[in-house]
């Protein structure tokens, strides 16, 4: 009897399950999706930030360098 009883347990919950992963599965997708897409415009934009960052110091660098140089030909002189 116990024997039976999980049989039809068990062919009962499979075909459930199945629905359910079926049933979830376009919105699992579109979760995803969206958190790829987000992660994708996250790293653009820290690219992008980080680039921008990057030229302001060097340009901070470079005039700090043409500093120092027409201040060292000034004590040159």
């Amino acid at each position: 009897m116990k024997v039976a009883l999980w049989g039809l347990t068990c062919a009962l919950a499979v075909p459930v399950f199945l629905v359910v992963a079926i049933a979830l599965g376009p919105v699992i997708l579109g979760i995803l999706c969206a958190l790829g897409f987000g992660l994708i415009v996250f790293t653009i934009g820290n690219a992008v930030i980080g680039l921008l960052m990057a030229g302001r110091g060097a340009e901070r660098a470079g005039s700090r360098l043409v500093r120092r140089a027409s201040g060292s030909s000034r004590v040159m002189r």
